[in-house]
């Protein structure tokens, strides 16, 4: 993901770090414009109250733990089905 720069914000970036489900990079014009009509997302965005010359970088990602790879192949399922039983 790109870093933000003074043209462009990724929006919301929450004050705690916390991933956001929906965000989108947006200009400090409109970052301001949301913040002046109080728009949802805002009470917790890192931006709140900043100028437009401000740049917040994004929040480092933990590393994610490595599976171990399994070495043994998996069975096939085997069907618990019975068989009809045919009438007399």
């Amino acid at each position: 993901m790109p870093e933000p720069t003074a043209d462009h914000r990724l929006c919301p970036t929450r004050a705690s770090g916390a991933h956001t489900l929906i965000a989108h990079w947006i200009a400090p014009g409109a970052c301001l414009t949301r913040q002046r009509a109080n728009y949802h997302k805002c009470p917790t965005c890192q931006y709140l109250g900043l100028p437009a010359e401000a740049v917040v970088p994004l929040p480092v990602e933990a590393p994610r733990e490595e599976l171990p790879v399994s070495a043994t192949p998996v069975r096939r399922a085997r069907s618990k089905k019975k068989k009809p039983v045919e009438p007399v």
